[in-house]
């Protein structure tokens, strides 16, 4: 009986043993647990710190290089106007009686209009792919609408730089001296010269055919000013939604 009774004993003090050693072995797996999630929510914090960085990095080089762009689209825009008045003023002698214009403004304004202009913008921040580490939906989508407009503007300078080339210069050299055009624009520059043919300018203002196609190159130049605006409003938009994001770093 008391063999029984001390093995029962016994047996309560092993199972107790195992309890605590139950315990402890939880809880060592908890502290372990714990320690592997501070770590990693750690790691994580450095991690979306580094990427933050990357990203006010890129903004403020989109920043720059937006800057950039809106002074040459505001060049653009003030030369296309310049053109389109001397156009309009071209036009505006248009008729079938002969102008009593001096011949030499003539061939400065035919100078003036015989310049296709290209904005100069500079996409080598905007190509270089960082753009989807912008965490700002709205300058992401801000700046696909600037590219789809970029787009517009660049076809647009094409259409009329072909039009220029094909139909207006083509029909030009029937009337025209492009020596005496020259000329007129770059007086001091001793590499022109004037023509030692003769040629009334002003007749081609005479010119059904030539008043229509001075109207298409209205039109021409209009629709690239439009675009050239467009792209302006789209740059001065995409700018203010960066300086928001650059004021809070």
């Amino acid at each position: 009986m008391i063999k029984f009774f001390r093995h029962i004993r016994y047996t309560l003090m092993e199972t107790g043993k195992t309890g605590k050693y139950l315990k402890y072995a939880i809880g060592e797996i908890v502290l372990v647990v714990i320690g592997i999630l501070i770590a990693l929510s750690i790691n994580n914090w450095n991690e979306n710190r580094q990427l933050k960085k990357i990203e006010n990095a890129s903004i403020k080089s989109l920043f720059s290089e937006f800057n950039f762009n809106k002074s040459a689209i505001e060049s653009c825009k003030n030369l296309i106007i310049e053109m389109r008045m001397y156009g309009d003023s071209i036009r505006m002698q248009l008729g079938p009686q002969k102008s009593n214009l001096e011949i030499e403004q003539v061939n400065f304004w035919f100078g003036e209009i015989g310049f296709t202009r290209r904005c100069e913008i500079s996409t080598d921040v905007l190509n270089s792919g960082n753009i989807n580490i912008i965490s700002n939906a709205e300058i992401r989508r801000k700046i696909s609408k600037w590219f789809s407009d970029l787009k517009d503007l660049e076809r647009e300078e094409n259409e009329w730089a072909q039009q220029f080339s094909t139909t207006i210069t083509s029909y030009l050299n029937k009337w025209i001296l492009w020596d005496d055009v020259d000329y007129e624009g770059s007086r001091d520059d001793p590499r022109y010269f004037k023509s030692r043919f003769s040629i009334d300018p002003r007749v081609i203002l005479q010119q059904v055919e030539f008043s229509n196609i001075m109207n298409n190159h209205y039109w021409r130049i209009k629709r690239t000013e439009e675009r050239t605006i467009s792209l302006l409003q789209q740059t001065d938009e995409v700018i203010q939604l960066m300086q928001e994001e650059l004021d809070k770093i």
